[in-house]
């Protein structure tokens, strides 16, 4: 699965707990997280206007993060207490980014929540070993949809949430680690300096995973670059536009079937980017109106 491409690349499938080294990049987002290198940026009209400013300002990434909530949970507000089977054929889906069980990050999320409890019991802590026994078999080729043990998780998941503030700073940390802080890098790799260009990286990030597998966010910036002739300075916008086409591609035909169906369903949401993307809405700014999928968003900051 996408996710787990990047996980297993990056040496976290399989690992201990989460912490230390592992989460040593978890940190809040700042300056050193911002798109600023590389000059005039690939695509990406910011540079033409005054005052835009990127994802390392808090009030542009609450807002670049809304904009994805509406797309994976139909509300502008992170979503850090649901848990639920999408029937997506990755198992539990929970949380602000939507771990799932079948993609590792959610055992990475239970294991930071349990290292911060510091050995006392917690109300996932007895699904510690079926979703290590769920990783475990999708490391050797298993069903990723499998919820063996996990009977009863949702609710638990909703408990700690709303009860314990250390499960919801866990979320934090694992989703900075593994999808804000590589989507970053890749915009800095390219020159992405605009909110909005960064944005539609980090969304990307979110659903297809940071990896080199076939429909990861690196496979999909080298073909929209190749696309371009080799050129990281093309046209205005233009290599956003072309880079949410490619996108759009790989929802349509994904090369991992089991996340087909789903995927087809979510392209609503490269149109919805394109329509920021021509509003020429840059900079994020609030108040931010958009539609996804037939339904209308509002978020004021």
């Amino acid at each position: 699965m996408n996710r787990r491409s990047f996980l297993v690349l990056s040496g976290l499938v399989g690992g201990g707990l989460v912490g230390g080294a592992a989460l040593a990049g978890c940190q809040q987002p700042g300056p050193a997280g911002s798109a600023s290198a590389g000059g005039a940026p690939a695509g990406d009209a910011s540079a033409d206007i005054p005052g835009v400013t990127d994802l390392a300002d808090p009030a542009r990434l609450r807002t670049a993060e809304a904009v994805t909530s509406s797309f994976e949970n139909s509300s502008t507000t992170l979503p850090y207490a649901s848990a639920q089977d999408i029937g997506d054929g990755r198992g539990i889906t929970a949380g602000r980014a939507g771990f799932t069980s079948g993609t590792h990050d959610l055992l990475l999320v239970v294991r930071r929540y349990e290292e911060s409890a510091g050995g006392e019991q917690t109300p996932l802590t007895g699904y510690v070993p079926a979703l290590t026994a769920i990783d475990a078999a999708v490391t050797a080729g298993g069903d990723g949809g499998d919820t063996t043990g996990l009977e009863g998780f949702p609710a638990a998941w909703r408990q700690a949430s709303q009860t314990d503030p250390r499960l919801n700073r866990a979320q934090d940390d694992v989703y900075r680690r593994l999808y804000f802080e590589p989507a970053m890098a890749q915009a800095r790799r390219i020159g992405m300096t605009s909110a909005l260009g960064q944005l539609v990286l980090l969304d990307s990030a979110v659903q297809h995973g940071t990896g080199t597998d076939p429909d990861g966010l690196v496979t999909m910036i080298d073909e929209t670059t190749e696309a371009h002739g080799g050129t990281e300075q093309p046209d205005r916008s233009g290599w956003l536009a072309e880079f949410l086409e490619v996108r759009r591609a790989h929802l349509l035909d994904p090369a991992d079937a089991e996340t087909a169906e789903v995927w087809r369903r979510s392209v609503p949401r490269v149109d919805t980017l394109e329509t920021l993307l021509e509003e020429e809405r840059f900079d994020l700014a609030t108040p931010l109106d958009w539609t996804f999928a037939g339904q209308a968003f509002h978020f004021a900051g």
